[in-house]
This record gives C-alpha cells, sequence and structure tokens, in this order.
C-alpha cells in the first residue's frame, strides 16, 4: 500500500494457480460489470458488492487494485496523531483518533484496520474484529485484516470463523508460519486431522526447528492413536526445545501414552534419576492415586527444589487429595520461584477460594489478571469474594466479566444472582436463575437456583 497526497491505493497480489474457478475471461476485454462480477467470484464477495476493484493479470498472478480517489485531510490529521500516538505505545490515545478519523471518513479501509490491530493489542478481540470487519466491508483485498480477524477469532475460541479467516489470507500470502501453525490447532480443535497435520508440516517446511509445529503433530497422533509416531514427534519436541516449557510437556507426554493400569501401577519409589520420580508422579496423577503423586513429587523437589512447574504439580496433587492448605503452600514456592507465570497465581486463588480466605483470593486472583492469566473461573472466583467482602458492586463488575469471558458458567450466573438480589434488582436476579433453570445441563446449582427464585417472589411480595 503506498500513500500519495491526494488518494490512497490498496493493491493485492493472488498466484492464478490458487484460484479454484476459471479466469481466463481476466484476459479478454470485458465491460466493468462483468469483470466486477468475476472479481467478485473471485473473491468470494457478495453479488451486491459494488465498490470498484481494478484487476490486472502479469506474470500468471492477479494484481488488484482499490483506491481512494482524495483523502480527507480532517481525517487523515487524526489518522496521522493516532500513528505517533501508537508508535511511542499509547494505544488509548491512539484509539480515540482512529474512532475519530473513521467519524469524518467512515470510507478509508486504513482507518478501521488500524483501529483494529490497536484493540487487538490491548485484547479487546470484540472491538477489533468490528473495525477490521468494516475494513474488509470496504476493502476486501485489504487481506492483512483476515490475518488478525482469524487470530481474534481464535483467542474467542470461535474456531469455525477463524479457520475462514485465516485460510483467505493464505490465498494472499504463502510465507507466515504463523498463520499455517494456527490453522493447524483450528484444525486440530475441530477434528480435521488430516488437514492439521498438513498445516504442522508446511510450518515445518517454513521454519523446520518449531517446536510447536512438532508438538501439534504429535498431539495429533496421539489422538489417532499412533503412539509410536506421537512419541517421535514428542522426542523431536524435547531435542529443540531442551528445557523449555514445551520440552517438559513432552516430556510428559511420553510419559502419558504409555499403557497406564491400577494392575501394573505397584512399582518402586526409589529412583537414581531425579527424572523418574517426576514421570512416576505424573503417572500416578493420571490414573487418579493423588497421594502416591505427592510422595514421588515431593522425592523429586528434595532433589531438585528450584522447579517451580513441579511444585505446581505437587499443589495439583495435594488439591485432589483434599490437602488445600498444602497446596497453598506449594503454590506459593512455585510463584516464587517464577513470579512472572500467572498460573500459580490462579491456582493459589482457587486454593484460597476452597479455604474461603476471601481477602487472599482477591490479591492472588488480582495478580494473575495483571499476568494476563484472567479468565471465566478467575473472575467468578473474585466476584464471589468481593460479594462476600461486601463489596456488591464491585462483585457484580467481575462476574459480568466472567460471564463475558464464558456465556455458560452456571456458576457465575448464580454468584450474579445473589449479588443482583442482595442491590434489590429482583427482576434481574430472577432472569439469571431462570437462565440455569433452563440450561440443558444437568446441574446441582438448578435446585439452588429454584430456591432461590421462590424466596425472591415471596419476598418481592411482602
Amino acid at each position: 500500500m503506498s500513500n500519495k497526497k491526494n488518494h490512497k491505493n490498496i493493491s493485492a497480489v493472488i498466484d492464478i494457480q490458487n484460484i479454484d474457478i476459471d479466469v481466463s475471461d481476466l484476459t479478454q476485454q470485458l465491460n466493468d460489470q462483468n469483470k466486477q462480477l468475476l472479481i467478485n467470484r473471485i473473491l468470494n464477495l457478495s453479488k451486491n458488492f459494488n465498490n470498484s476493484i481494478d484487476v490486472d493479470v502479469k506474470n500468471n498472478q492477479i494484481i488488484f487494485n482499490w483506491k481512494i480517489p482524495k483523502i480527507n485531510a480532517s481525517a487523515e490529521k487524526y489518522h496521522q496523531n493516532a500513528l505517533n500516538f501508537a508508535r511511542t505505545g499509547n494505544l488509548l490515545d491512539s484509539i480515540k483518533e482512529w474512532e475519530e478519523a473513521t467519524q469524518i471518513d467512515p470510507y478509508d479501509p486504513e482507518y478501521f484496520f488500524n483501529l483494529g490491530i490497536a484493540y487487538f493489542e490491548l485484547k479487546k478481540y470484540l472491538e477489533s474484529i468490528e473495525a477490521l470487519t468494516r475494513c474488509l466491508s470496504i476493502c476486501p483485498i485489504y487481506f492483512k485484516a483476515h490475518l488478525i480477524l482469524g487470530t481474534s477469532y481464535l483467542k474467542l475460541r470461535k474456531f469455525e470463523n477463524s479457520k475462514k479467516h485465516l485460510e483467505k489470507y493464505i490465498i494472499f500470502d504463502k510465507t507466515k508460519a504463523s498463520v499455517y501453525l494456527n490453522l493447524g490447532t483450528v484444525n486440530s480443535i475441530l477434528k480435521n486431522y488430516q488437514d492439521g497435520f498438513s498445516m504442522f508440516k508446511k510450518v515445518i517446511d517454513l521454519v523446520p526447528d518449531e517446536p510447536k509445529a512438532y508438538l501439534g503433530l504429535a498431539k495429533i497422533e496421539l489422538t489417532l492413536g499412533e503412539v509410536e509416531k506421537a512419541n517421535y514427534y514428542f522426542k523431536k519436541v524435547i531435542e529443540i526445545d531442551q528445557n523449555g516449557a514445551l520440552a517438559n510437556y513432552a516430556k510428559r507426554s511420553i510419559t502419558s501414552v504409555q499403557k497406564i493400569s491400577l494392575e501394573d501401577n505397584d512399582v518402586k519409589e526409589n529412583y537414581d534419576n531425579p527424572e523418574d520420580y517426576y514421570s512416576q508422579g505424573y503417572r500416578n496423577y493420571l490414573i487418579g492415586d493423588f497421594p502416591k503423586a505427592v510422595r514421588l513429587y515431593k522425592k523429586y523437589l528434595s532433589l531438585k527444589p528450584q522447579d517451580d512447574y513441579v511444585w505446581c504439580s505437587l499443589g495439583e496433587s495435594y488439591m485432589r487429595s483434599g490437602e488445600v492448605k498444602f497446596a497453598v503452600e506449594s503454590f506459593r514456592k512455585a510463584a516464587k520461584l517464577s513470579p512472572k507465570k500467572g498460573l500459580y497465581f490462579k491456582e493459589l486463588a482457587i486454593s484460597f477460594y476452597h479455604l474461603k480466605d476471601y481477602e487472599k483470593v482477591i490479591a492472588a486472583a488480582s495478580k494473575a489478571k495483571e499476568l494476563g492469566k484472567a479468565d471465566s473461573v478467575i473472575y467468578c472466583i473474585w466476584g464471589k469474594s468481593l460479594f462476600e467482602k461486601g463489596n456488591i458492586n464491585e462483585a457484580t463488575i467481575m462476574l459480568d466479566h466472567a460471564l463475558k469471558a464464558n456465556k455458560n458458567n452456571l456458576l457465575a450466573k448464580y454468584f450474579l444472582a445473589e449479588a443482583l438480589a442482595k442491590n434489590d434488582e429482583i427482576d434481574n436476579a430472577i432472569g439469571y436463575l431462570d437462565e440455569i433453570i433452563k440450561c440443558k445441563i444437568d446441574s446441582p446449582l438448578k435446585n439452588k437456583s429454584e430456591r432461590m427464585k421462590k424466596d425472591l417472589y415471596e419476598k418481592s411480595s411482602n
């Protein structure tokens, strides 16, 4: 894309071999209407799309061009201000400037694209999707928008939408390994294993030492029951990543694919290699023998006390064993060793919640959020803890965040109903209780919701 004094020109190129339809007519003298119809078919646009896109065919490539004939000077000023703010990392002010630019000139896709990028950087994925969708509705060849849209939908776990946009992006650009990696992940989640396998292979073609691609291949093989092939790829991950987080995951996974049964669980608990304590601890965790997992993890940590990940694993085993206070100490040690890992503070928040230590839940949840580990579970117990501390309005805000992160979080709906009822918002509270009662999922919260609803009706009638 290039900027000139009086107009903007946006261009994109597609290799003809990547087009599934007959485009031979493009070399002929078509009238404007027929040419536009063919372009709409190539780009999979609506027949009603009227914006003019010009094309040229050279060297087995289709070159698309789209122009803004005249730049709006006022809008462009806001755009330049936004770019300056963005360069200094001031994304909030840059968003304000781009919003102003789009209000003045709602037909310049560049403003919407940059606005979408800024929202994406702030992890405001819904707002990013809205801006980028608008960008493409104006200029369908602004193909970079498909990449951010695909990634945003992936973050929101909207996998079909993510797949659609990532596939549209690679029609224009087949050089980005990260796009194939995301497509491999999306296809694997959607159980399109053959396509997922193909995408991960393309990543390796582009970046031969990408451990995430080998891990993706391993997971697919494991899902398909190909244990030896899965282990081959897990070993490739360990070879490339060595002592990294992916290597640790691969080591555990190699252990987990061994045939595990209660009958062959009578293993010794004395080993020369500390890693054997870890692998056997994980093995016992998988089959539900949590006390034995605790013993083996503790022996590992007596030899390698600086392994934060295993302290966390020990905490999880204590939690499953019902020894929550010991779990807290394990998670604390993990967090002390790696204070920038939000997972450990999330685990701390959950364990404090089980102890009903709501003040500490709030502190740990806040730290988890600061480190990027805020999800529906964290917001839910954070909101409940604020409720128990008497901070009803703040509790309502957090529980609303929990439902935005996962609209099917029934516990968050129940807690939110409690908070709303406390604020005498009876109708809204009953609305959430009705959602729980009508839900198809079998949950003990249904009976509790029916009782609360009955109590609220009685309260409101008095």
